[in-house]
């Protein structure tokens, strides 16, 4: 497992404060790609390389590309699971919201995954799985 880099907090926080200000969009910023972000901001290493991808299709390809059916399966193959509320800043998670799951990390102010429009800040009792980096 990865460790992680002496400035890691302050890189998460210019990933989550970026991701504040970009569009929900896929490709761009979503429920994989704020996770992806942090973890590489944290531990400097890429959570998997090669992930591109333009539309919620696309998304699913490279999911099932590696063998998996949401983030759910893609952060556990990589990340140790650990009990939601033992979560830490820069662990990962995941919600599910009408039968879909989305990706997040946790920060000093909540779980922070890509809602419709915005980056949503939920309280860690909303989180369904969580995954503790490095």
């Amino acid at each position: 497992m990865s460790a992680r880099l002496p400035d890691w907090e302050n890189r998460l926080n210019a990933v989550i404060e970026k991701h504040m200000g970009l569009p929900s969009e896929f490709g761009v910023s979503d429920c994989y790609l704020i996770p992806a972000d942090a973890f590489e901001a944290i531990t400097g290493e890429k959570l998997y390389s090669g992930v591109r991808y333009k539309t919620e299709a696309g998304a699913g390809r490279q999911l099932r590309k590696r063998g998996f059916e949401t983030v759910e399966d893609a952060f556990r193959a990589r990340l140790p699971e650990i009990g939601r509320l033992m979560a830490q800043r820069g662990d990962l998670g995941v919600v599910e919201r009408d039968g879909v799951i989305s990706g997040g990390v946790f920060t000093s102010i909540g779980f922070a995954t890509r809602g419709e429009r915005s980056v949503e800040l939920l309280p860690a009792t909303e989180v369904k799985a969580a995954f503790r980096v490095a």
